[in-house]
């Protein structure tokens, strides 16, 4: 895809990775898991980290349901933050991996997750792992905040490319916004007003705003994607976690 050679998606990648260390230092878990009651940090550790025991038990249900992976031996949690889901994958699989944008998401989540393996991913690409290296892949509420469509999409091809034979990828994207929410206009003051240095602590408490950005990708132009980069689709199913009005899929893959 030619967003590898991209300075313009580059450039973006770098202003991301800055948002999402301050969202780390701010309100780490509610950037994870952006529940409105729970945002200003209001989580509760023990709640939060419950929320990923219980979305791990679902995808296990879900993927022997399918009768995929073919081994369970080695998982990856994409946009790890704090390791939420990735120490509940721990449960199953031998060697769990999570992958996050910011070193102090990562930081911490060594500190949550001891046993699992943790690695900060600046670039875009997942060089970090050979192909066909994960025998699960799980990633979801995290390539919708990708800094565009096409960032979020040679992630997809990644992803697909370190999957295993008889392995299994799920991950969810939002497949359409309506225009009017496309316009995300407190993301963009946001960004007006820091780059004209106000506090970021400011912004956020004060005045309520976030740099985080939603993207989408219609869902053929995924499948597209996926069956390019020889992934073979075994279900596509509608799902919330976009929040309304926007409409999102999960998407279930194998090679």
């Amino acid at each position: 895809m030619s967003v590898w050679n991209s300075s313009a998606s580059e450039m973006r990648l770098t202003t991301h990775e800055k948002d999402w260390q301050e969202m780390a230092k701010l309100d780490p878990l509610w950037a994870i898991l952006s529940a409105p009651e729970k945002q200003y940090n209001r989580w509760d550790y023990r709640a939060f980290f419950q929320t990923g025991e219980r979305e791990v038990a679902a995808l296990v249900a879900e993927a022997k349901e399918l009768g995929y992976p073919a081994r369970w031996g080695r998982a990856l949690d994409f946009g790890c933050g704090i390791g939420r889901v990735t120490r509940a994958l721990h449960t199953y699989f031998p060697e769990c991996y999570g992958v996050d944008i910011s070193s102090e998401m990562v930081r911490r989540a060594h500190e949550f997750a001891p046993g699992c393996h943790f690695h900060v991913n600046k670039e875009m690409n997942l060089r970090v792992f050979d192909d066909s290296y994960f025998d699960l892949i799980y990633s979801v509420i995290v390539l919708q905040h990708q800094p565009n469509r096409a960032v979020a999409l040679a992630y997809v091809s990644e992803l697909v490319r370190v999957l295993g034979r008889d392995g299994l990828l799920v991950f969810q994207l939002p497949s359409y916004i309506p225009v009017r929410n496309r316009i995300q206009g407190r993301r963009r003051v946001y960004t007006l007003l820091h780059r004209m240095g106000c506090n970021s602590n400011f912004l956020y408490r004060s005045l309520r705003l976030t740099p985080i950005r939603m993207v989408y990708a219609p869902e053929k132009e995924v499948l597209s994607v996926i069956r390019s980069c020889g992934g073979r689709v075994l279900n596509v199913r509608p799902d919330d976690r976009a929040g309304c009005p926007c409409e999102s899929r999960t998407y279930y893959v194998s090679r």
